[in-house]
């Protein structure tokens, strides 16, 4: 079903309204090595975003003892 003008002027006013909340972060992966990293975040009961605030922290806690 298509979305009335209605909707499509209040999902542009969202959009507006949140689009300095969060920003897009992305990079190219080959298929095999984008499989595998999903499998693992998956396995750990993470989400992309959880995984790599993790890894960053990790990576603070690791430069900070050095």
């Amino acid at each position: 079903m298509a979305r009335s003008e209605a909707q499509k002027r209040a999902d542009k006013k969202y959009r507006e309204t949140h689009k300095r909340e969060a920003v897009k972060w992305e990079t190219w992966l080959k298929p095999a090595e984008a499989e595998e990293i999903n499998a693992i975040i998956k396995n750990s009961g993470m989400n992309k975003p959880d995984f790599l605030r993790w890894a960053v922290s990790e990576l603070q806690k690791h430069s900070n003892g050095n």
